[in-house]
């Protein structure tokens, strides 16, 4: 049986909790790339991060959600997405989605991404899109699953 999730916006906690963590995960898929030029550490990953969020949770047009089960009100994990418009259409853009690593390799990421896409149909968004590590072959497989196709990928050699 398929996992029911709703979404819950976070709280000011809650978000420099996933600052935090999300920062820290960052680093460690760029190290993991075993590329130099992607290198980052810690206070440039969360300088992205502000970048992005300037106004931290109320920046226009972004989401940073809470992953709640709701047979159990459980939280496994958090979704982080915003509005991106790119000639004249806009489409969301997927910018982190964590599940904890207790409820890792049950369901909740796909669960995630169904909840994602709903979310996207009902405000009117055509597309829902996001980047991968070429290393991280377990979310390719979940997002192809989920029905993405690559639309662009980026080589690179190191010299």
């Amino acid at each position: 049986m398929p996992h029911r999730l709703k979404m819950i916006p976070m709280t000011s906690s809650d978000f420099e909790h996933f600052v935090d963590t999300s920062s820290a995960d960052y680093v460690e898929q760029c190290r993991l790339s075993g590329l130099p030029s992607l290198a980052t550490s810690q206070l440039q990953a969360r300088g992205n991060v502000q970048a992005l969020l300037p106004l931290g949770l109320a920046t226009p047009g972004h989401y940073l959600m809470l992953l709640q089960e709701e047979d159990s009100g459980a939280s496994v994990g958090e979704i982080w997405f915003g509005e991106v418009t790119e000639d004249g259409l806009t489409s969301a853009f997927l910018y982190d989605l964590t599940i904890d690593a207790a409820y890792r390799r049950r369901g909740f990421a796909g669960a995630a991404l169904e909840l994602l896409l709903e979310e996207a149909r009902l405000r009117g968004l055509g597309s829902v899109s996001l980047n991968v590590f070429a290393h991280n072959t377990a979310a390719q497989a979940l997002y192809r699953k989920a029905g993405f196709a690559a639309s662009e990928i980026t080589m690179v050699r190191e010299l």
